[in-house]
């Protein structure tokens, strides 16, 4: 059977019989916020870090929750996708960039055979450019798609199809570079961005046996000044905060120009510092969102921190 369908009076019904609070912000900003701002099914994805009470007589109701929290929750996570969408396209971007530094070097590379090889791999790959019905890319397309070399095609991939040819660049010549697995928690928080969806709407940790962990992650982030071992382990086990991490970790190294990364860091830093922090009290009684919001603080200060040692103040 379908559910029934609520006009704005009706949500706000639904939410109070779900145990959401309007002691904060009342009813008639409410609907307004609701009217004009959001919408009732997406405000209420952020109700996932809550707990509800699980016996008595308000069983299935949450616990702690005002309308306020959860509007807060809503802005807060538009202002992170909007100083995190740079972050994610200069990831993109830099890894070009070095991709194309290191062809120059290779002499072992002619940029052509090395796209041919992976058609020949990846016979999809080519299916799928020539299936691209984007204005932008294709002029590109027609032109080059029976002799495509790297520095036109990677105008046309997709950053999923980016991340495959730059892992197999990377591995056919066996050279440094960033681990190519991060580059997809880079494109969970990209892809999120662009489709307009949620972040911060489940800052729970997933069992164990479900978080996927890098070592290397979990090394870099035990180096990382206040996160503890169980800071470390639980927030590790967030899939957002995994992908936020990692992300952070990408950008430092993929990014060669310093006051770009500077730049990017200080206004993340606005954020998750400075308009994070200015209803904290909102959530005094929520450790699930509490302490991850301090864990962000603590990475977005580190890497902060490491770029701007040695800068003059002039220069940021």
């Amino acid at each position: 059977m379908p559910r029934e369908k609520f006009n704005i009076d009706g949500q706000i019904q639904q939410m109070k019989s779900k145990g959401i609070t309007f002691e904060m912000i009342d009813e008639k900003k409410a609907k307004e916020f609701l009217a004009n701002h959001t919408y009732y099914f997406r405000l209420k994805f952020y109700a996932n870090n809550y707990d509800k009470y699980r016996k008595g007589d308000r069983m299935g109701e949450y616990i702690d929750l005002d309308f306020a929290y959860l509007k807060e929750l809503s802005l807060l996570d538009v202002y992170l996708r909007r100083v995190m969408f740079p972050i994610v396209m200069d990831v993109e971007h830099f890894a070009k960039i070095n991709l194309l530094a290191s062809l120059q070097k290779n002499k072992r590379e002619d940029g052509y055979s090395i796209v041919t090889e992976l058609f020949k791999r990846q016979p999809w790959l080519a299916r799928e450019i020539e299936r691209q019905k984007a204005p932008y890319t294709a002029g590109l397309i027609k032109k080059y798609k029976d002799n495509f070399a790297v520095w036109n095609i990677i105008e046309v991939l997709t950053f999923t199809n980016l991340i495959v040819l730059y892992d197999f660049y990377y591995s056919k010549y066996d050279q440094k570079h960033v681990n190519p697995d991060y580059f997809y928690s880079v494109r969970n928080i990209r892809n999120s961005i662009a489709h307009n969806n949620c972040l911060l709407h489940d800052l729970r940790a997933v069992d164990d046996s479900q978080a996927e962990k890098s070592e290397e992650i979990c090394r870099i982030v035990s180096e990382i000044p206040g996160i503890g071992v169980s800071m470390r382990s639980t927030k590790l086990s967030v899939p957002f905060l995994y992908d936020f991490v990692t992300t952070m970790e990408v950008f430092d190294k993929i990014v060669t120009s310093r006051k770009e990364k500077i730049k990017q860091l200080e206004l993340l830093y606005l954020v998750v510092n400075n308009r994070f922090s200015r209803h904290i009290d909102y959530f005094a009684s929520n450790d699930i969102v509490r302490t991850a919001f301090d864990f962000m603080n603590k990475v977005v200060s580190h890497y902060r921190s490491k770029n701007l040692a040695g800068m003059e103040t002039e220069d940021i």
